[in-house]
């Protein structure tokens, strides 16, 4: 850290070295899936998602987790929340086009609900948004919250971790 005369920090802590390769793929950047191209974000990031007759950004967020308790328990209640926003076209929505895979590759089939409550609408009209809530009990590790709106291959996957502790 450097400080300034006065004793007071000039901001220049932790600078990156310049030694390190520079970034190529832009940061920031909004990803486009589609049936052709699936993709695979991380949870927090949107994926554009083209479907044959309409488009909608995509974001998963999660999992939320109770709180700890001690010994950490082998499984726990998983919270995500999906947002499906700035919709054009018609883009099918349905419950049981959303699964989990852990770890182990077990295949999950949570409970989705709009949040709030409700049924999943059957889909998502042109500039609307729809938030929905997505639960299971899940072992403790990673996983990936799959979307599958037409077909039989998700089109969008979410990488996560189911922490604990």
């Amino acid at each position: 850290m450097v400080l300034s005369r006065s004793g007071g920090s000039a901001g220049r802590y932790g600078e990156i070295p310049s030694w390190l390769p520079k970034a190529k793929v832009p940061v920031g950047r909004i990803v486009v899936a589609s049936a052709a191209q699936p993709r695979l974000a991380i949870e927090g990031d949107t994926v554009s998602v083209r479907l044959a007759r309409g488009h909608v950004l995509a974001t998963a967020v999660g999992p939320a987790v109770p709180p700890l308790v001690l010994p950490p328990p082998p499984t726990t209640r998983c919270t995500f929340t999906v947002t499906l926003a700035a919709a054009s076209g018609v883009v099918p929505l349905s419950a049981h086009a959303f699964t989990i895979v852990d770890e182990l590759g077990r295949l999950h089939r949570p409970l989705v609900t709009r949040q709030g409550g409700g049924p999943v609408p059957a889909r998502i009209t042109p500039g609307r948004t729809v938030t929905l809530t997505v639960r299971d009990v899940l072992p403790t590790g990673g996983g990936r919250l799959r979307w599958t709106p037409a077909g039989t291959r998700p089109v969008v996957s979410w990488d996560f971790d189911v922490e604990v502790d």
